[in-house]
């Protein structure tokens, strides 16, 4: 009497034929090699992620370790409001970084920045928030950048505090409102020797269209010396004012003066702005919650920067249905 499989419909003359003959419907379902290809570069991220956390944790620790008591007190007092701590941090922390800098023990240098970066950062910028930009221009004055070789450690922070300062006045008061020094402080990192300082100076777009400063034209002065410094600032001239940043960037792109693949380059920011729709910069700071602050790019902007894209030829490698965000690089 035959035997059928009843998942395949084969015919066997014997049940042991039919319990050991090899069913295809037995094997496992295929799976898309993307999906699987996407789950490992998932695995590779996360543990990547996760090794990175903890070297900034083992690295923040180190700092703590090494750190001041001096250094961890004063910065308690300046958390409490403390004016003079304040100073007596900036003083402190600048003092302990060039110790380990100047001695090339660059893990525990970067231990003691990053282990009180925030919360100094914080503090000093509640004082701020507190006493108005006069406090800020005693710290600028006090820590003023004179050259590159003499930038001094603590320059990222303060940069931070003023870069918060400057947003917070445009956002509520208007960029008029927005003091020079200000502008002219953050502006002035454009050729700086650390990567922290020049990232956190990225703030100086939100200066765009400021009255007795001309943002666009210092980084029309810079662009072709300092290309990644521009690229960085042009996103947050687009938060700040995205029909002035069109104007910089549309005389940007069409400069013939820099090179066309570095023109490339900063039409990618349009990439960058359509992701995010607020800035990264400052650290540890989210102006969409205490700002309610929200971009979205105004449909005109947008099509006049697609035509300009287009004329100039930079749409060339995308598809043909392309959008800001296939952009990027």
């Amino acid at each position: 009497m035959p035997h059928e499989c009843p998942a395949c419909g084969e015919t066997f003359n014997t049940l042991s034929r039919l319990r050991l003959h090899d069913c295809p419907t037995d094997e496992p379902e295929s799976e898309d090699p993307l999906s699987s290809f996407d789950a490992f570069l998932d695995s590779i991220s996360d543990a990547l992620d996760s090794n990175m956390q903890q070297r900034s944790s083992e690295r923040k620790k180190r700092g703590l370790e090494a750190a001041s008591d001096g250094l961890k007190t004063t910065l308690e007092e300046a958390a409490q409001g403390d004016v003079d701590a304040a100073f007596g941090l900036i003083g402190r922390y600048e003092r302990e970084l060039r110790e380990y800098h100047d001695r090339e023990d660059y893990d525990t240098y970067r231990g003691i920045l990053w282990a009180f970066y925030e919360p100094a950062a914080a503090a000093l910028d509640e004082i701020a928030t507190r006493e108005g930009w006069d406090f800020l221009t005693e710290v600028i004055d006090a820590y003023s950048r004179e050259n590159t070789a003499e930038e001094t450690l603590v320059s990222p922070f303060i940069e931070n505090v003023v870069g918060r300062h400057v947003i917070r006045t445009r956002l509520n008061d208007g960029v008029a409102a927005i003091p020079v020094e200000a502008l002219v402080y953050l502006g002035s990192f454009w050729e700086s020797t650390g990567d922290v300082s020049g990232e956190e100076s990225l703030t100086y777009g939100w200066g765009i269209g400021h009255p007795e400063h001309s943002v666009a034209d210092h980084v029309q002065e810079v662009v072709t010396e300092e290309l990644f410094w521009v690229r960085g600032v042009l996103p947050h001239t687009f938060y700040a004012d995205q029909h002035a940043a069109a104007d910089l960037l549309d005389a940007l792109l069409t400069d013939e003066q820099i090179d066309y693949e570095d023109r490339c380059l900063l039409a990618s920011i349009l990439a960058t702005v359509d992701h995010d729709s607020t800035p990264k910069i400052p650290r540890y700071w989210d102006l969409r919650e205490e700002l309610d602050y929200r971009f979205e790019f105004d449909e005109a902007v947008r099509s006049r920067l697609r035509e300009t894209i287009e004329t100039e030829g930079f749409h060339r490698r995308l598809g043909e249905d392309w959008t800001f965000s296939d952009m990027e690089i």
